[in-house]
């Protein structure tokens, strides 16, 4: 029995000291990435910034307030490079401390970065064990990566939290760099990107979306704005709820409905030329009534529901109809899910369906339910 023990013993001993972190570095060895950013410079070089966590700027002061004696959280250092990992290693030589990525939520792209094309960038984010496939992607509308970066924000120690989370507010699902990986590397699905800008205040907002042509180096081709972005993110299925506003008759006062419960459901009639149908749901709570129309009145909620659902099925037509004739690329999967539903058929359509996609008959139909009328009956003034 003791014999027994005894080699239990060595054996547990002999594994602790074999499988000691024997190449394990201490925190205050390493410089935490939060965000990155990927910029063209004016010499046309690729330069990457990084904003790095300070966390002595994080810990509480004596009476509970700011800590780190009115230290910045983060700070921003940049380097130029041929691709990135070149970049990264002149960004590197300026830090004392080893760069860690694991910890990084945010990719930011440049817009002129965007414009000449980043598909040659994505080897190393891909390649690379070190790179996290769960950071937010976004496209800067008419700047640059680094400059969002320096931005202090108001409510969060960094702005790469402040991005995932201002998405969410306007009822997008995060849009994630392995979604973006899916995207670029599907059949038929052209990326859309989120869009952050900087105001002339040098804060920070939500500008829509960006599409990218992954037949084209993932170029940037053009912008949709935030209103248009919800609606093509409504057809993708990203979108879990937005604000709706629209006239209603009599006297078109307008009237807002905060649908939640969205859903799409896709037809495909593939006899002759493809011809695609989409259909849209949500329902929600009036938010805002200025209309005569009392919503508690069966005849008058579906009058409501009737021109809200129409004023919405014209917005998002005019969507799709922007996106089939100025930019020819089919950001909402329609491609994609013909090669899901009819990998058969979508064998002949694949090499012209970029050819294909901006004469394809798409028709929109849009359906709104007004589940809450809020909490009261006609409009205010037609109350007094």
């Amino acid at each position: 029995m003791n014999r027994t023990l005894n080699v239990c013993l060595i054996i547990l001993l002999l594994v602790s000291v074999t499988t000691g972190c024997w190449n394990l570095r201490e925190p205050d060895q390493l410089a935490f990435i939060i965000a990155a950013g990927l910029d063209l410079n004016d010499e046309g070089q690729l330069e990457i910034a990084s904003q790095i966590a300070v966390p002595a700027a994080l810990s509480g002061g004596e009476n509970g307030g700011g800590g780190g004696g009115g230290k910045k959280s983060f700070v921003v250092v940049s380097g130029t490079g041929k691709n990135v990992m070149d970049a990264g290693q002149n960004l590197q030589a300026q830090l004392p401390r080893i760069l860690f990525y694991a910890h990084r939520q945010t990719i930011l792209i440049g817009e002129r970065l965007a414009k000449n094309g980043v598909g040659s960038l994505t080897d190393m984010f891909i390649r690379n064990p070190k790179s996290e496939m769960r950071s937010s992607i976004l496209v800067v509308k008419g700047g640059l990566a680094k400059d969002v970066l320096s931005v202090e924000p108001t409510f969060d120690p960094y702005i790469s939290t402040i991005l995932v989370r201002e998405q969410i507010a306007v009822g997008m699902k995060p849009y994630y760099y392995r979604q973006f990986l899916s995207d670029a590397l599907s059949q038929a699905m052209q990326p859309l990107l989120p869009a952050v800008a900087l105001t002339p205040g040098n804060r920070y907002r939500y500008a829509g979306s960006a599409i990218l042509n992954k037949d084209d180096n993932l170029k940037l081709v053009g912008y949709l704005n935030a209103k248009e972005s919800a609606y093509a993110n409504w057809i993708i299925g990203r979108q879990t709820g937005l604000s709706i506003t629209a006239p209603v008759s009599p006297g078109n006062e307008e009237l807002s409905l905060n649908a939640k419960s969205l859903s799409k459901k896709l037809q495909v009639d593939l006899q002759d030329q493809p011809r695609i149908t989409v259909m849209l749901k949500g329902a929600g709570i009036i938010t805002e009534n200025n209309t005569s129309l009392n919503p508690t009145k069966n005849n008058d909620l579906k009058r409501i529901e009737k021109e809200l659902s129409q004023a919405t099925q014209e917005a998002v037509q005019a969507l799709v109809d922007k996106v089939q004739k100025q930019y020819n690329t089919d950001i909402f999967g329609f491609g994609e899910f013909i090669h899901r539903e009819y990998p058969n058929r979508w064998k002949t359509l694949r090499p012209k369906w970029n050819a294909m996609f901006p004469r394809l008959r798409i028709t929109v139909k849009v359906e709104l339910k007004c589940k809450d009328p809020g909490q009261t009956n006609s409009a205010i003034d037609s109350m007094l």
